[in-house]
């Protein structure tokens, strides 16, 4: 079952564990959480509008509203933290 992570802020230690214990998850990051530093071991999104906003070019695939609507809609599971 493949599940899509949304986090919204830098800091979550569980949402972390169940990232990396998942190979199948995904991560979507927005609001402060493009702010995070590491790198996860699964595939990573980040909201254009939000890497922007904040004036940041991280190495996360940008997505628009567009492309996170379809992400949501492609993963068995989405859970937001």
């Amino acid at each position: 079952m493949k599940t899509l992570h949304i986090l919204r802020k830098t800091s979550e230690p569980i949402a972390l564990e169940a990232i990396q214990s998942d190979p199948r998850a995904a991560v979507l990051l927005i609001q402060d959480a493009v702010l995070t530093k590491g790198v996860f071991p699964v595939e990573t999104y980040a909201c254009r509008e939000d890497l922007d906003a904040r004036g940041i070019d991280r190495s996360f695939r940008p997505v628009d509203y567009n492309d996170i609507a379809r992400l949501i809609v492609e993963y068995d599971r989405v859970i937001t933290w």
